[in-house]
Formats: structure tokens, sequence, C-alpha cells
């Protein structure tokens, strides 16, 4: 018989609350009201004070705690906007790796999401081994072979850990509530929204037809690159909880003596990874956020093979404006520059003190730069930005946080291919190049006509928008507005949010048809954008 639900989470909650006292946090249980008298006991036989060790009974408790927590602990240990430096390094050797699923188990969820025997004269395959290659908290890997003869490679998503990590975020999401009700001075740490960032990514881990779509994208913005390409994604053998490619044979990328042996250039591939991720940031601002060497292989040809787009990133256009204009007023050594930068990108508060931020600037940046070129490092760089956040009250970008994740490993898998490698001279082409086209006039250009663009299409919606919110008042028994006062409010809502005055009337005139000012608008910003992108 399976427990209720809410009994299963206090349970959970109990042992999360023995964990903590147990490695040396009682205080913390007991501050957030976690089984008050249990907690207040340990307090009590074993003190007050945090352990001096703090990082590494983090890191235990977490991995007591099982998969969710030890992601949650890897996804934290990129926060150092959030945590102290020493903490963070600590949670950097948490380990994802966790027994191999039983075969019995691997079966049935391929057979219930395809409704097909496994193997046999009706079956999916021709044969399946059933030794894992890879195991992981999310899933696990085998080869098998088509009845075409095919060999692939099947991904499988563990039995029941979807309702195992959605019961566990769940608790994730009250113990931050908790957090920030019984901590308020910790409030700016955004624990709730952290949690949430977190949710999305690992759910988006779960969905394996949302991996094999972000090959398929990868696949198509590597088509036109030399040297690099993604396995072929197999539809009719991929579901939600099975992935099906075909097999790569190829070596791991940090095998540094089976690619020589083989005759393989360690320093061209040094070179062509760099630049493959750069590409990714810049060129296409989508990239791959799990770049560790047990996802990049080498194929017999040469090639780069990328593996595994459970995580990726995405950086819009004002960002990788923001990111290439930072990056390239560093190498200049422009302080003054850079800190313009992050002002006009808006991540710095409006009264900021310029002069200051400038000088907490070149603080960090002297010491990376007076190094030798291969010692300099860009991820250690965004690292040191990210210390400044709390001082100067920055907003951290998600997006960034996970692309300095991303760069100290590849960083990492180039240096062990080529000793001195040097990332930043490896990517100042690129970064130049694709800076001289964005964010020169044709690039200004560019960025008008998307503001231009994104304005227009805010405004077009606004009717739609307010009728929708009057359904929803009529829906919940609210009285609808007569048409006169609908135009006034409408008008009165775009004035709240920032609308200007004519704006507002225009949305007014909007919500009984289009006015011929409206058109003659419409027309104007049509133009506009045909001109901007000339």
């Amino acid at each position: 018989m399976r427990l209720p639900a809410s009994f299963r989470r206090n349970l959970r909650l109990m042992r999360i609350a023995h964990i903590l006292a147990t490695h040396g946090m009682a205080a913390l249980a007991v501050r957030m009201r976690l089984f008050y008298p249990y907690v207040w006991l340990v307090q009590l036989l074993r003190g007050d004070e945090l352990p001096k060790d703090l990082g590494a009974q983090i890191r235990l408790a977490l991995e007591k705690l099982g998969p969710t927590f030890i992601k949650f602990g890897q996804m934290l240990s990129t926060r150092v906007d959030l945590l102290p430096m020493d903490v963070a390094l600590e949670l950097k050797k948490l380990q994802d790796d966790v027994p191999p699923e039983p075969f019995a188990r691997v079966q049935r969820v391929i057979e219930s999401s395809f409704k097909r025997p496994l193997t046999g004269e009706q079956g999916l395959f021709a044969s399946f081994n059933e030794v894992p290659v890879a195991a992981a908290s999310i899933a696990q890997v085998h080869f098998a072979e088509l009845k075409n003869g095919q060999q692939v490679a099947v991904k499988v998503r563990r039995d029941h850990i979807s309702r195992t990590i959605e019961s566990d975020l769940a608790i994730l999401q009250l113990l931050a509530a908790l957090f920030d009700r019984y901590f308020p001075e910790y409030r700016r740490l955004k624990a709730p929204q952290v949690i949430v960032e977190f949710s999305t990514t690992i759910r988006g881990e779960l969905n394996l037809r949302a991996e094999a779509a972000h090959a398929s994208r990868f696949a198509e913005n590597f088509a036109d690159v030399d040297g690099v390409r993604v396995p072929e994604v197999l539809w009719d053998y991929t579901h939600t909880e099975v992935l099906t490619t075909e097999r790569i044979i190829g070596v791991p990328i940090d095998e540094k003596e089976r690619l020589q042996a083989a005759g393989h250039d360690c320093l061209k591939l040094c070179e062509r990874v760099a630049t493959l991720f750069f590409h990714t940031v810049f060129i296409d601002g989508y990239f791959h956020a799990d770049m560790h060497p047990g996802n990049i292989f080498v194929d017999e040809k040469g090639d780069i093979v990328l593996i595994d787009f459970g995580i990726v990133g995405r950086l819009d256009m004002k960002t990788r404006r923001y990111l290439a204009g930072m990056l390239l007023a560093f190498l200049k050594e422009d302080y003054q520059r850079s800190a313009q930068v992050h002002m006009e990108a808006g991540f710095v508060l409006a009264d900021t003190d310029l002069s200051a931020f400038e000088d907490a600037l070149r603080e960090i940046a002297v010491p990376i730069f007076n190094r030798p070129l291969g010692d300099i490092s860009i991820a250690e760089l965004l690292l040191s930005m990210f210390a400044v956040t709390e001082r100067f009250k920055m907003e951290t970008q998600p997006q960034l946080l996970l692309l300095q994740k991303t760069m100290v490993v590849i960083e990492g898998v180039a240096r062990e291919l080529a000793d001195q490698a040097n990332i930043w001279m490896l990517a100042k082409p690129l970064i130049s190049s694709w800076a001289a086209r964005h964010m020169g006039p044709a690039g200004k250009a560019e960025a008008l006509a998307e503001e231009v663009r994104s304005q227009l299409l805010g405004w077009m919606q606004l009717p739609q928008k307010f009728e929708r919110t009057l359904s929803l008042l009529e829906a919940e028994g609210g009285p609808l507005a007569p048409e006169g006062s609908r135009m006034k409010l409408a008008a009165g809502v775009v004035l709240m949010t920032g609308g200007s005055a004519w704006l507002a009337w225009l949305a007014a005139q909007q919500l009984t048809g289009i006015s011929m000012l409206a058109a003659a608008f419409a027309l104007a910003a049509g133009l506009l954008l045909t001109l901007a992108e000339t």
C-alpha cells in the first residue's frame, strides 16, 4: 500500500532535518522550524556554531539526500554570487554516479513507451545490450542494433525518476519559502527564484524528446561548420523516456595518449573545441551547457562529435552584445568602457557610482591579465565578475552563470589537450569579428530594428490582453465596464505601465477597431523596420 503524499513528504522533511542536524547545521533547521523538538535537542547537545568545514558538510548532506539534491548542489556550485567561494568549490566535488537500473526496469520503460516488445520478431531492436555503457541519476545508455543492422545508442530514463524528482522539487520549494521567511537578512539570495530556475533545468533533462530536439537544432547550426557533428536522432525510436541516436565510434576528448596514437593533432583539436564553443555562444546564441570530456568525442576523421544535450544555454542578442563588449573592453584594459557596457546593458543600478565600479573591475582584472598568456582564464574573469555582484547589487543573469560554468570545463578540456592553450587568444578573432558586425553602425541599426519590432508587437497585443483580462473578470463574477469606461481603463493601463499619452490614446482606439492613425503608425513602423534592416 502506497502511503499518502503528505505523510511521505513529512517523512522526507524529517530525514532532511536529521541530516542537517547531524552535519552540524542544527541551528539552521531550528530556525526554519524543521521538526523543532528533535533538532533543538541535537543543537543543545552539539552547540550553535556551524562546522569549520561547512562546505564539506553541506556536500556530504546533499549526497545522502539523493540525486535531486546532488544536482541542486552541482547547480549551486556555479552560484558564487550566492555562496562563499570555499563552499562553492566544495560543491564542485559532487558526483552524479549511481548504480545502474536493473535491466527489467529498462525493458519495461522502453516497451511501455512504444507498446512493442524490446526484441524478437515484433520487437523494436534486433538486439539490445543489457549492460549499460553509462549510468547517471536520470538516465542510462545502452548499445543496440536495429533491424536494418544500424548500430545505435539508446538513452533510457530511470523508472519512476520523474515522480521522485517532482516530489523533491516540491520539498525544495517549501524549504526555500521557509528560508526566505525565517532568514529575512538573506532574502537578496532569492531562494524561491533559485529553486524555480533549478526546477526548469532538471525538468528539461527529464524530457528526452526535448533533448532530441536540442540535438537536431545543434546539428542544423553546425551544418556549415567543418570538423564538427552531432549524432543523428532516430525519431521513430525516440520518446519522452527514450532517446535513440546513431552510435558514435570515437575517442573521448580527454584521452590524449589515445588521440595521439590515432594520429590526431591535439593542438588543432584544442583550437577546434574553443572555436566551436564561442561559435555557439556568439553566432548561435545557443550553447551546449554540459560539455564535460565524457560528452565530447573525436572520430576517426578527426571530427569533434558532441553528445548529451540535456542542458543547453540561450543568450539573446542583448546579452551577447554585452558579453562581447565587456570581454573586448577587458582585452584592451579599458575598465571605464567595461563599466559603461554594464550600465548600458541595464545590469547595474542607475545610481551606481561608475568610478567605484570601474575600480572594482580593475581590481579583479589586473591580476588575471598580468599572468602569462597561457594562464589567462575567461572563466575566472567571469567568476570574479559575479563576485562583484553583491557589492554593487547587480542582477546576475542565470544564463551567464551557466556560461561561466561551461567555460570552466571547456578551458580544462583545452588545457588537457595543449598545455599552453590560450582560450582568450583563440576567442579574440571570433569575438572581434562578431562585434564589428553586430556592434558597429549596422549592428546598431539591427538593434534598433529589434527594439522597434518588440515594441510594435507589444503594442499590437495590448487590445487582446485587455479583452482577455476583462473576460477573466467576467468569468469570476466581476462587473464588466461599459464601452466608454473600457476605453479609459485601457488608456490608464498603458500609462501605468510606462506608455506615453499618445500610445494610451491609441490603445483605447484599438479596442473599438483599428483607427486610421493606428494603421498609419503600423505602416511607418514597418518602413522603419525595413530601413533599419538594410
